[in-house]
């Protein structure tokens, strides 16, 4: 059963929301995930958003995707550096697409945008990179058991690895090849 109700926002400004009943067991694990600022509306909509993000399986093959739905490094050199890597790789063929999703080592919970960029060749993935703040993580597919990223064996980090130069694009330009 569940009933409306109204929840003020911000002043001057309600929403409609509903009341949910939920066992005590499902009540603490919600609330465990949330921080102090987060409401249960918020801890479900990030629920959403990642398995929404998950089953959609966009591709695109718009360069102008990467700024718009990446969270891409804060250091103004570094997103340069990922963006020109993210185009680069994009113009390898005209079967290349992407998708973008939730890093799947973080908790869904403590997400708090888009970090992880799969590109395809004709539909079957050839690498991926992991975006952080001051990271960018190169992986290549795998069928190694027992990665970090499962089916996904890290190639390289490149802003610490001196990997600046066309090194990385020569590994990518390699792995396009195989794929």
């Amino acid at each position: 059963m569940t009933e409306s109700a109204i929840e003020q926002v911000a002043a001057g400004r309600a929403m409609e929301t509903r009341t949910v009943r939920v066992r005590e067991q499902e009540y603490a694990r919600l609330k465990a995930l949330g921080t102090v600022r987060d409401s249960f509306s918020d801890v479900i909509e990030r629920l959403l958003d990642f398995y929404e993000a998950y089953d959609a399986g966009v591709h695109s093959r718009d360069s102008s995707d990467f700024e718009g739905r990446v969270e891409l490094p804060e250091s103004p050199v570094y997103r340069k550096i990922a963006l020109d890597l993210f185009d680069r790789t994009l113009a390898l063929g005209s079967g290349i697409t992407f998708t973008v999703g939730y890093d799947p080592v973080v908790s869904p919970l403590n997400r708090t945008g888009k970090g992880l960029v799969t590109f395809y060749k004709d539909d079957r993935r050839f690498c991926l990179f992991r975006v952080g703040k001051e990271r960018l993580w190169l992986y290549f597919p795998t069928e190694k058991e027992e990665t970090e990223l499962e089916g996904w064996e890290l190639v390289q980090n490149i802003f610490l690895d001196n990997f600046l130069e066309d090194g990385g694009m020569q590994l990518i330009q390699r792995q396009y090849q195989l794929a």
